[in-house]
C-alpha cells in the first residue's frame, strides 16, 4: 500500500462535504488528483483552489482512493457505473454498504454538519468508517490517523442510527429555531434576548442529560399556558406545537 502522504486522493463532488474535506486533506499535505462533479460551476471552483485538475467524466480521475460526496442516490448511480478494482469510500450516512456489491467500496462519514465559509476544527469532526476489505479499513483509519480525526469503526446499521440522531439533534432543532425566528421578526422583537437561553439550553448538556434538563409548560402540564401559546400561533405552526408539547407530555406523565 502507498503511503498515506502519497496516495492519490480524487472527489466526486463539489458540495459543502466534499469542499471541507478536501480542503482539510490539502492543508494537511496530502495529494488530492482530482475532482468531478455533475456542478461544473462548483466543480472547476473547487478545482481551481486545490489546483488539481477537474475531470467532468469520474471516470477519468486517476486515484488510489476516491472520496463519494454526493447524495444517496448518486451513491447507488456511481457504484454501477465503475469497475472493481477501483478503491471508494463515500460520506453518505444513510447508505447501507451491504447493497454495493465486491469489497471495494467504504464508508468515511463524517458526523458533522457543514456549511459554506464556515470552517471547522479537525477535532471537531468525528468519522465513522466502515468497509468490507480489512486494507481498505486500514487505509481509511490511517487517514484519519494523518489528518487528525477521531474515529470510530462502525456497521451501517449503527451508523443509520446516528444519522438519524442527527436528525434530530441538527436538522430538527434548526428548523424548531428558524420557526422562533420568524415569531419573533414578525412580532418586531429582539432576537438578542433569546441568544442566551438558545446558549444555556445547549451549555447546560454538559451537565445534565436532556431528560434531567427538560423546563417549560409541558413539562409541567400547565394546560392554561399551553392554550396561551397556541392561541398566538397561526393555525400552520400549531401541529408543531402540539406534537412537541403531546411528546414532551408522554415522557414525563408518569413523574
Amino acid at each position: 500500500m502507498t503511503e498515506i502522504r502519497d496516495t492519490r486522493i480524487a472527489f466526486i463532488g463539489s458540495g459543502k462535504v466534499a469542499s471541507e474535506l478536501a480542503l482539510i486533506f490539502q492543508f494537511k499535505g496530502l495529494h488530492i488528483s482530482g475532482i468531478s462533479s455533475r456542478n461544473t460551476t462548483t466543480g472547476k471552483s473547487l478545482a481551481q483552489k486545490l489546483n488539481c485538475p477537474f475531470e467532468e467524466n469520474p471516470l477519468l480521475l486517476e486515484a488510489d482512493l476516491i472520496i463519494v460526496a454526493t447524495n444517496d442516490a448518486s451513491v447507488m448511480d456511481l457504484h454501477a457505473l465503475f469497475d472493481s478494482k477501483q478503491l471508494f469510500a463515500y460520506t453518505a450516512g444513510a447508505v447501507d454498504l451491504g447493497k454495493l456489491s465486491g469489497v471495494n467500496w467504504g464508508v468515511f462519514y463524517p458526523l458533522q454538519t457543514f456549511t459554506s465559509n464556515r470552517h471547522l476544527g479537525i477535532d471537531e469532526i468525528p468519522v465513522l468508517i466502515e468497509a468490507k476489505d480489512p486494507k481498505l479499513q486500514h487505509l481509511l483509519s490511517e487517514l484519519c490517523d494523518y489528518v487528525g480525526f477521531r474515529y470510530a469503526y462502525c456497521s451501517t446499521a449503527d451508523r443509520q442510527k446516528y444519522h438519524l440522531a442527527a436528525v434530530f439533534i441538527n436538522n430538527f432543532v434548526n428548523h424548531l429555531i428558524y420557526q422562533a425566528q420568524v415569531q419573533v421578526k414578525e412580532a418586531k422583537l429582539s432576537w438578542e434576548l433569546l441568544t442566551p437561553l438558545l446558549e444555556e439550553t445547549i451549555a447546560k448538556l454538559d451537565d445534565f442529560t436532556a431528560h434531567e434538563a427538560q423546563t417549560g409548560p409541558a413539562r409541567r402540564m400547565d394546560q392554561t399556558t399551553i392554550e396561551t401559546h397556541q392561541n398566538l400561533l397561526p393555525p400552520k405552526d400549531r401541529d408543531i406545537y402540539a406534537l412537541m408539547t403531546k411528546s414532551i407530555q408522554k415522557t414525563y406523565e408518569n413523574e
